[in-house]
């Protein structure tokens, strides 16, 4: 059973409340699962979360009528760069996952997909999901990570089968160079992934490295995962 799915993170914590603390509800749930049309999660729900039920953003899309497909061109809060930082918001706040509504559809305005007959355009909001999902997959568990520079937002998960992905977002019109410590960790083998208004998800980098540190260049208004392995 889910609990309360509500149209926004808000209003999830005020049916929390009631559910939880006034109807003593609180073991009568498997998961914790809202919407972010209303308001999207400023904290954790950990403090009504008693017996720490998953988190899980349950519903959101655009819901406009104008097609957004871009990257990071106008700055509209549809594009793909704005979707990236979206989600690394809802993820540091201790979120298990989070749904897009609209996968596909004939009609050009939520989706991620517009399909009509043989033809199809792809949003860069699927690339911004992409960068986080292609990667840290089913069975995950996202680590802690930390970083000081006020442009570049970072996650980290570790996979079931030991492999480290590591989505970097870099906000500043210019690029940035990070240097990583991975405090001890076996993987030494990287692959990065590019996303940017000129890449989708590209392979661009591949590299060996010792000691669980390097160092890489982030493209200005990207997103770039690291996905790291042990070969």
């Amino acid at each position: 059973m889910s609990c309360c799915h509500s149209t926004g993170a808000r209003q999830q914590r005020n049916l929390l409340y009631q559910f939880n603390l006034v109807a003593g509800g609180q073991q009568l749930f498997d998961i914790n699962t809202y919407d972010d049309y209303q308001s999207d999660v400023q904290r954790p729900f950990d403090d009504l979360l008693e017996y720490s039920q998953p988190e899980l953003e349950h519903e959101w899309s655009d819901g406009g009528s104008d097609w957004t497909p871009t990257w990071d061109v106008s700055g509209n809060k549809f594009e793909g760069f704005q979707w990236a930082i979206f989600l690394h918001n809802v993820f540091r706040k201790n979120e298990e996952g989070w749904f897009n509504w609209w996968c596909t559809w004939s009609s050009p305005d939520a989706p991620l997909i517009v399909v009509n007959g043989t033809d199809y355009q792809v949003a860069a909001r699927l690339w911004a999901m992409s960068g986080y999902f292609r990667f840290a997959r089913p069975g995950a568990v996202r680590i802690y990570s930390s970083n000081d520079v006020e442009e570049v937002y970072v996650t980290a998960w570790e996979n079931a089968n030991g492999t480290l992905a590591i989505p970097v977002i870099n906000a500043a019109h210019y690029p940035y160079t990070i240097n990583v410590n991975l405090a001890g960790s076996p993987v030494n083998h990287a692959v990065a992934y590019l996303t940017d208004n000129s890449h989708n998800g590209t392979a661009t980098d591949r590299f060996s490295f010792e000691g669980g540190r390097f160092s890489a260049q982030v493209e200005p208004r990207s997103m770039k995962t690291y996905f790291l392995s042990h070969v």
